[in-house]
């Protein structure tokens, strides 16, 4: 993320000088910095929906990544959790960055809880950019790097040894997490939506009769990652992760909305990055699992039911005065491209 797109905190600002000095003592704490160097500057990047984003850079030279879960977030997600998950990572063979220390209360300069980590190379693909969608397509028809990037990092997170991750990552299975986005839907809701309500039932009656248990990552997409010189450097935003199915995070993945589609379908590359086909048959190579496009559908359903759940909590936050950013709202416009995905994948 290029400085010039992004909010550069005043200086001279009392808010700077505050958050700055936190930053510098968690760093000291964790035993990153020394006790002359300090951060000397800092801008917030842009996006980021339940978690806000910082650049930070010390005396030093050295460069960092804030993440903070700011008050009237989208999603109440756990920070901490998220944390203590990158710490679990940080031996695996999974492209993260390296945490540096979390400051757990809520009474922040940042106006809640944050962890440092990492500094990395790279840009998070625009899967709505003409011009990011065809560098991936691209990718796709030479050296195939980032896709390739992007099947081992998936195989690699699905087989992570659950005795390795942190004991109170949530667990649901397929029919708990249904359960889990329809309370979304029951409670943010402003009017009843039939074509929601039919697919909630299509999914009780299309539930998986077998299992793919391992550790789900939740919002595996080209967004959520840093790709630089043609290769994934980084998987980020893990704070929708949970151990349950796995075939969510493909299924997630094979829906048009991860390649782009808002109103309308924008390239034939599942993710942005790869056809369908092969990067099934490279993941199943990688991890023994064999999966096909109509075992899929169901996550296909339940990931739709995922985004359109946050996306009536989003509008429901703005109309009831819980946040000031206008981007909640607009989240209305995603509905229809997400009801039309659904009667296809239902076969209406």
């Amino acid at each position: 993320m290029s400085a010039a797109t992004a909010a550069r905190e005043p200086k001279g600002s009392d808010r700077f000088g505050a958050r700055a000095q936190a930053v510098t003592g968690t760093l000291r704490a964790a035993g990153t910095l020394g006790s002359g160097e300090t951060v000397i500057a800092l801008r917030q990047l842009p996006a980021g929906w339940s978690r806000h984003t910082y650049a930070a850079e010390t005396s030093g030279g050295l460069r960092f990544i804030v993440r903070v879960k700011p008050a009237g977030a989208l999603l109440d997600t756990d920070l901490g959790l998220e944390h203590r998950l990158y710490e679990a990572l940080a031996p695996e063979a999974v492209a993260t960055p390296r945490v540096h220390g979390l400051e757990a209360s809520e009474d922040t300069p940042f106006g809640g809880p944050f962890f440092v980590m990492e500094h990395l190379p790279g840009e998070a693909p625009n899967m709505y950019a003409k011009a990011d969608r065809a560098a991936l397509q691209q990718d796709f028809e030479g050296p195939r790097g980032i896709a390739e990037d992007m099947a081992r990092n998936l195989a690699t997170i699905h087989a992570t040894p659950f005795s390795r991750l942190p004991a109170d990552l949530p667990a649901h299975d397929f029919a708990a997490a249904c359960a889990r986005w329809r309370t979304v839907y029951e409670q943010k809701r402003l009017v009843r939506d039939p074509v929601v309500e039919e697919a909630f039932a299509w999914l009780a009656d299309n539930a998986p009769r077998d299992e793919m248990p391992g550790l789900v990552h939740g919002d595996y997409r080209i967004g959520n990652t840093l790709v630089a010189d043609g290769r994934v450097r980084a998987i980020l935003d893990w704070e929708l992760t949970y151990r349950g199915d796995v075939r969510f995070d493909l299924g997630y993945l094979a829906l048009p909305r991860a390649a782009g589609k808002h109103l309308r379908a924008r390239g034939p590359l599942m993710g942005c990055f790869a056809e369908q086909g092969w990067f099934l048959e490279r993941y199943s190579a990688l991890t023994g699992r064999a999966v096909s496009p109509e075992t899929l559908r169901p996550f296909q359903v339940l990931s739709i039911m995922m985004l359109l759940a946050t996306q009536f909590q989003a509008v429901w936050m703005y109309v009831h005065g819980r946040t000031t950013d206008f981007r909640m709202v607009w989240s209305r416009f995603s509905f229809p491209g997400l009801r039309q995905d659904l009667t296809r994948l239902m076969a209406w």
